[in-house]
């Protein structure tokens, strides 16, 4: 199958149908495929091993999204966000990349076994403008699986009921998020979908939207549908990361990832009352919500701000988080995180932050690097901490601003004043996490210390 003729193909087509999907062509010309691969030979040469799962159906694919530090004059890391099954911007890396990351949905279908039938429901969000990527990943599953003699149907909410769907051995289900739930249910320690079992789920946000938690009391443990990934309570939650981060921070130490000291907080009283402590501290903080994106609610907390503008730092957050989300959603428990001293560079005749966001997946049960992108800030850093100075997200209204999107290569490394060695430890970091989070899952979904990281200042 070539990846690349079938994309050009839909994404021209798309055009015909009102629906103008974006091309990250852009940005996977600026990867170097060579030199990741070399990069990631390097990767395994310094762990010896690639971790190993405790559970392969812990985990299939992912992302860690890092920010470059200089603590105490020595260049660090810092995991700024672990993400789960649902990353968008897939077609940013290579094709051979995304073969991996394909695969690697691939290998969670294949490990469904005594079913005749395969149920697979691939949860979309409404108007993605990347939403090639879902169509591709079914089209390369049916694909790999007509090469093997196993016959594919794909189908979405309005025909379903096709009775042809009765000869295929896998049903791929299309839905957004918007229109899915009138259809699904949770019966029996399966997702069901009209009635008939899923056997994979495709989607973080499926089940972080799902109305009926009662599939929570099972955990993945007892679930039966094969959930992508399961470990979604601690991807989908930034201080949950952050935990995972101090309690792994023996194996994260030796490739300089620096932990950021941070507190959950679960009500507008409790973080009021934390930020007047920590106001003094001469460290620079940023407010998170719970499960947000795109850098909705989130703001800076500068270091010795006047006490009479914390109530409208958190109501402008708060705000700001129900204008994407609306007002039925809670953006409790807030996580409140030191800002990295990160590092800049130039660019545009600027200084600008930037992150690095890395995949990685599963393996054959081990947790495997694939490669990445760099994201550079919106707007050049004046030191006021506007949130387009410090967020690097390249997707909004806008559009996708491949400008500030660069792949992986030694040109754009130089450019970042980067070395192989550095994005060798930040590869080594982007698999340890996740084995961490795999490894102590559940004591971490069982800790309730939540100013244990944080020292406030008791004098305030």
């Amino acid at each position: 199958m070539n990846l690349k003729n079938e994309l050009d193909r839909i994404i021209h087509l798309s055009k015909y149908f009102d629906k103008d999907l974006t091309s990250l062509e852009p940005t996977r010309q600026k990867q170097d495929n060579k030199f990741v691969d070399q990069i990631r030979e390097k990767a395994l040469k310094k762990m010896g091993n690639w971790p190993r799962l405790p559970d392969k159906r812990l985990f299939y694919v992912g992302s860690v999204d890092f920010m470059v530090t200089e603590h105490n004059n020595q260049r660090k890391f810092v995991i700024l966000e672990t993400n789960g099954g649902s990353t968008r911007g897939l077609f940013a890396t290579t094709f051979d990349q995304i073969e991996m990351i394909f695969n690697a949905f691939k290998s969670a279908i294949d490990n469904i076994n005594g079913v005749k039938q395969k149920r697979v429901l691939i949860g979309t969000l409404p108007k993605d403008d990347l939403y090639q990527e879902k169509i591709m990943l079914g089209e390369y599953l049916r694909y790999m699986y007509k090469k093997e003699g196993i016959r594919v149907g794909i189908y979405n909410i309005f025909n379903y009921n096709n009775p042809q769907k009765s000869i295929d051995d896998i049903i791929l289900i299309y839905s957004n998020y918007q229109n899915l739930f009138e259809f699904l249910d949770y019966k029996n320690q399966y997702f069901t979908f009209l009635d008939d079992k899923i056997h994979v789920l495709i989607g973080d946000g499926i089940v972080r939207r799902f109305p009926d938690k009662d599939f929570q009391k099972d955990n993945w443990r007892g679930i039966k549908t094969k959930i992508i990934n399961p470990i979604y309570p601690v991807t989908d939650d930034k201080a949950s990361t952050y935990v995972a981060i101090y309690m792994g921070y023996d194996i994260l130490e030796k490739y300089r990832i620096h932990p950021l000291i941070f507190a959950r907080v679960f009500s507008k009283n409790k973080l009021e009352e934390i930020m007047k402590s920590i106001n003094n501290m001469n460290k620079n903080f940023v407010l998170k919500p719970f499960g947000g994106s795109g850098g909705a609610g989130i703001k800076p907390f500068i270091t010795n701000t006047p006490i009479q503008q914390i109530p409208k730092i958190i109501e402008d957050s708060i705000s700001d988080f129900h204008q994407k989300f609306n007002t039925s959603r809670n953006p409790f428990p807030y996580t409140i995180q030191e800002m990295a001293q990160f590092k800049l560079i130039n660019w545009k005749n600027s200084k600008r932050t930037f992150d690095l966001r890395i995949n990685v997946v599963q393996e054959d049960g081990n947790i495997v690097p694939v490669g990445g992108s760099i994201r550079i800030a919106k707007a050049p850093h004046t030191g006021k901490f506007t949130k387009d100075e410090f967020v690097v997200n390249i997707c909004g209204d806008w559009g996708v601003d491949f400008e500030r999107a660069w792949g992986i290569s030694p040109e754009i490394l130089k450019i970042l004043d980067l070395n192989d060695e550095d994005i060798v430890d930040i590869f080594c970091a982007t698999c340890q996490i996740f084995n961490i989070i795999c490894n102590k899952y559940d004591e971490i979904l069982s800790f309730n210390q939540w100013d244990k990281y944080l020292p406030i200042n008791k004098t305030n």
